[in-house]
């Protein structure tokens, strides 16, 4: 009787201190959530779930981790599991059904508010016959009534200051994707406050990392470099920040300084103008007319808030250009037939200049249809392609100048050189050879739209192979980039693979295959991987593949297929590489472990402790070495796997959490005799 007793008294005391200490964990993440601690959050839950992977409130707390970061995918995959192991915690629902919009996937989100509202409490299920009718265009005129009177009371108590000195806004409801109080945000806004450029520079950088495309670090870091003198990154980040809410708009006020720095009248004038029609500054808009009446030359007084807002329209033309001297450089100002002296005249010019060069294009596609080309291709300093349609004929200089500017860096300039080869020489080889070298750049610097509205227009043109090809291949993949997949899908449907220009058949089996992925993963996704996989020849981009091939399966909850994807990576690893083989190791480690594969977890941990001593990652193979252990009842083993953890990386996260988890194992090793009474 007395050994029962003890039995009983081992087997509660367990199970209380694995609760309690799942419990504690469970805590702890939600609070590193809410001070926007992330990484040490998603660490949290990880761990819970390394002890208990059928954890639902861990699985939720992870994918709200992963909403919060942007990462939209595998958040979805995080409800999803906690709907599995809790089908009535639907607060899993309600936060799938958000995923899915953020991905703008509407059909899903639709879905997942239909389910909610069936089984969510009131107030779940009132938020979802909402956002149900918003997705369906059902909004009620209540609900936009009062929309409209809350907007038009909140502009009429905000008041703007001029642009350098406007304080940051709290987001829109339709900026929600975005935060703007993170700690990185609020340190970075405390080093401008303070013009201390650099450092508030670093913390925008920062900010990227964790919410990459957030218009609010890149307007801020647009002010940076504009005070840091570098103009060109500045209009980089500016272009990028116009969405940040109540304040995006000031971009305009710098660009138009940038420009009117660079002694490009027409750019400078088009922004300040953009400026104007958007702020409600009085100060602000008295500096900026001044600004403007200088550059076109014309009495100050002359330039009124009517002429300047009716002139935009006109003038943002302009901008799309990279000047409105371009002509300038092709002849002097004494035989310039679009010579300008004022605001007025430059812009009726501008509008001239551009049906002229239409006129003439067309004109040059009668005479001499474009070369199949490029007759030479260089590789830029970020790794893309160069072209030159002919290193002869006019424009080749040009195209000399735009590849100089990339090597060093230059983006902006680049863009603009490339811009003014289009301008000059409108129907010849090298003007086509511009938009794609400028298509290519955009995309590297993920101005997605740009490329978006680029590839369109230049489509309109009869454009020959390979260029063709080239330019739909850059419209589908930004089309994707921005969770356009139908489009994308058109886009790709046009592309001839393994042209000059590209893209291989490879790269387009890889890009089809992601877009069938976000609609129906199971019906093709997979098959269409492989044959990417098989047709690229190289062995990293090869393995690249196969990493989505894995996570792919691992989306569809096919871990078998998923874990012999990451052995193929392993054994094809080429001499000498880390990554995608390294993080393949990993995740057999962790999928082992899930599966309760004792043997082949601790083969592949110990693996990744061996082949890739990456001091932010061995930590935790080592705290899953003695997990390993402590699951198949070697208490010794797990506590020298433990000490070597807190002996040899003293201080991280994982060997703070190892001196718990030694002292179960500890406890454990004492109680065994009892256990087995």
């Amino acid at each position: 009787m007395f050994s029962r007793f003890l039995i009983l008294f081992a087997f509660v005391a367990g199970f209380t201190f694995a609760q309690n200490s799942q419990s504690v964990r469970l805590k702890q993440a939600q609070d590193f959530a809410d001070r926007g601690k992330y990484k040490e959050a998603l660490d949290e839950y990880k761990a819970v779930l390394s002890a208990d992977k059928n954890n639902a409130e861990a699985y939720l707390g992870a994918g709200n981790v992963r909403f919060k970061m942007k990462d939209y995918k595998l958040a979805i995959d995080n409800f999803q599991l906690a709907q599995k192991y809790n089908p009535k915690l639907t607060k899993a629902i309600e936060a799938e059904a958000e995923a899915y919009e953020a991905l703008g996937q509407k059909d899903n989100a639709v879905a997942r508010w239909r389910a909610l509202s069936e089984s969510g409490a009131i107030e779940q299920k009132t938020k979802a016959l909402s956002r149900i009718g918003a997705l369906l265009g059902a909004t009620t005129t209540t609900t936009a009534t009062a929309t409209a009177t809350a907007t038009t009371a909140a502009a009429a108590t905000t008041v703007q200051k001029p642009a350098a000195e406007q304080p940051p806004a709290p987001p829109k409801e339709k900026d929600s994707r975005f935060t703007y109080d993170s700690p990185e945000f609020k340190a970075g806004l405390a080093a401008h406050d303070k013009k201390q450029w650099a450092e508030s520079a670093k913390y925008w950088r920062e900010v990227l990392k964790k919410e990459p495309g957030n218009p609010g670090a890149y307007y801020y870091a647009g002010v940076c470099r504009f005070n840091m003198g570098e103009l060109d990154n500045a209009v980089i980040n500016f272009s990028k920040s116009f969405e940040y809410p109540e304040k995006g708009f000031n971009a305009n006020y710098y660009l138009g300084r940038i420009y009117e720095q660079k002694g490009d009248k027409a750019q400078a004038i088009s922004y300040y103008n953009k400026y104007m029609q958007l702020t409600s500054n009085a100060q602000g808009k008295a500096e900026v007319r001044v600004r403007v009446a200088r550059l076109g030359e014309v009495p100050a007084n002359a330039v009124s808030e009517t002429s300047a807002n009716s002139a935009t329209s006109a003038t943002s033309a302009a901008a799309s250009g990279s000047s409105g001297s371009a002509p300038e450089q092709a002849m002097s100002s004494s035989v310039n037939p679009y010579a300008c002296n004022s605001l007025e005249s430059c812009m009726k010019m501008e509008e001239k200049r551009k049906q002229d060069s239409v006129a003439a294009y067309l004109e040059s596609l009668k005479n001499k249809p474009l070369t199949i080309g490029p007759e030479k291709i260089a590789v830029t300093e970020y790794g893309g392609s160069f072209a030159y349609a002919s290193t002869t004929e006019v424009g080749s200089a040009d195209l000399q100048k735009a590849y100089g500017l990339i090597q060093r860096k230059s983006f902006q300039s680049a863009m603009d050189a490339l811009q003014t080869t289009r301008q000059k020489f409108p129907g010849t080889p090298n003007s086509m050879a511009a938009a794609y070298n400028l298509l290519a750049l955009y995309q590297y610097l993920e101005l997605h739209d740009r490329v978006i509205a680029l590839g369109n227009s230049v489509l309109q043109e009869p454009v020959p192979e390979p260029y063709k090809s080239a330019i739909f291949y850059m419209l589908a993949a930004s089309h994707v980039k921005k969770a356009e997949f139908q489009n994308g899908y058109n886009s790709l449907s046009n592309v001839v693979e393994d042209q000059k220009l590209g893209p291989t058949r490879g790269q387009k089996l890889a890009l089809e295959a992601e877009i069938a992925a976000q609609y129906k993963p199971d019906q093709g996704s997979p098959e269409i991987l492989k044959k990417a996989i098989d047709a690229e020849p190289s062995k990293s981009k090869k393995n690249e593949l196969r990493l989505k091939l894995a996570d792919l399966y691992g989306r569809l909850q096919d871990q078998p297929s998923a874990i012999q994807v990451y052995k193929d990576i392993i054994e094809d690893c080429p001499p000498g590489t880390s990554d995608p083989c390294r993080k393949a190791i990993y995740e057999l480690g962790d999928r082992s472990f899930l599966l309760q594969n004792w043997p082949m977890a601790l083969e592949y941990y110990n693996k990744a402790v061996e082949q890739y001593k990456d001091p932010a990652l061995v930590p935790w193979a080592l705290f899953q070495i003695g997990n390993v252990f402590r699951k198949q009842g070697n208490f010794k083993e797990a506590v020298r796997s433990y000490d070597r953890l807190i002996k040899e990386y003293s201080g991280t996260y994982w060997a703070d959490q190892a001196e718990l988890y030694k002292k179960d194992a500890i406890w454990q090793e004492r109680n065994q005799g009892v256990l087995k009474k």
